[in-house]
């Protein structure tokens, strides 16, 4: 996909760029609606280069920020709400967000809760980088939202009907977008065409990060939809996708099940990562413990 493509009518994908360490960029969208505005979901990340990428897509359609009508964010990573902040102030378009992704914007700004590093049984020398790690902010400093929607609200953009879907377990409150007459379904984070999202990257929650993800794919997967992801690109398949992320958590979880003994390192040691366990630094080591745990807790539920 180029870094401007018109992929339904009225609806068009922009490759955003983010800083470098991880994935090249996100996916924003600009939905036309029939009174000749622009509503954008996930505007990406808070740079000049991302915000540049913005304003160079609404010149090809012949707007500019003054004709955006709605900033709607998925959830609360600053790869696609960063940028959300310095949009509104150029536009006075108002943020959507879910209410319990607004909540958890807020506990997030200043970085993740400290983790339990010794019940972990993390060694001493990699702590320093698990420490900085949890201190990055993951989420943008001023929590952006205006309007704070919930499950089953329509959006209101005239001339389509955009359902908003609550699709928790990436974050508490990440949200998909069904356009129910285009077929359409903006995914985030929540499915994406080749990586595995992280899951309870959104802080600590009464539930499990990992049943309610394994809940919400139920949800969506039997939707007969264009999926529009967060990164990489649009895809079909829907339905088959959310099979293969299903079972890449229940395989792990049988794998944590199978070491019912050890601390959270040692289990997380023997289990099967994209890059490796030795590749595994400061964020995404984080994340790989954060999630092995979370899926000791699954097991122990279910």
């Amino acid at each position: 996909m180029s870094a401007f493509a018109t992929v339904a009518d009225g609806v068009h994908a922009v490759r955003v760029p983010m800083p470098a360490g991880g994935l090249p960029d996100s996916l924003a969208y600009l939905i036309e609606d029939d009174r000749g505005r622009v509503h954008i979901v996930d505007p990406g990340s808070p740079t000049d280069e991302a915000g540049g990428a913005l304003l160079a897509a609404l010149d090809a359609l012949g707007r500019g920020p003054s004709d955006v009508a709605a900033i709607v964010v998925t959830h609360l990573h600053t790869d696609h709400a960063g940028g959300a902040t310095a949009l509104r102030s150029l536009s006075g378009a108002p943020v959507l967000m879910h209410e319990r992704e607004a909540a958890a914007a807020v506990k997030l700004s200043h970085g993740l809760p400290a983790p339990d590093l010794d019940g972990w049984g993390v060694p001493a020398d990699r702590r320093p980088e698990l420490l900085a790690a949890v201190r990055a902010p993951i989420a943008p400093g001023a929590v952006p939202a205006d309007v704070l929607l919930t499950d089953g609200d329509l959006l209101d953009i005239p001339g389509r009907r955009i359902r908003v879907l609550w699709t928790p377990g990436h974050t508490p409150g990440h949200l998909c977008l069904h356009d129910e007459e285009a077929g359409l379904l903006f995914t985030g984070d929540h499915v994406l065409p080749t990586v595995n999202p992280g899951l309870g990257l959104g802080g600590p929650t009464d539930t499990n990060p990992i049943a309610d993800y394994l809940a919400a794919l139920d949800r969506i997967a039997g939707f007969d939809a264009l999926a529009l992801p967060g990164h990489e690109q649009p895809f079909t398949g829907l339905a088959e996708r959310c099979a293969a992320l299903a079972e890449h958590h229940l395989r792990r979880a049988r794998e944590v099940a199978a070491h019912p003994g050890g601390t959270v390192w040692e289990v997380a040691s023997t289990l099967t990562w994209t890059g490796g366990w030795e590749a595994l630094r400061g964020f995404t080591l984080l994340s790989a413990l954060s999630q092995t745990a979370l899926h000791r807790d699954f097991v122990a539920r279910t």
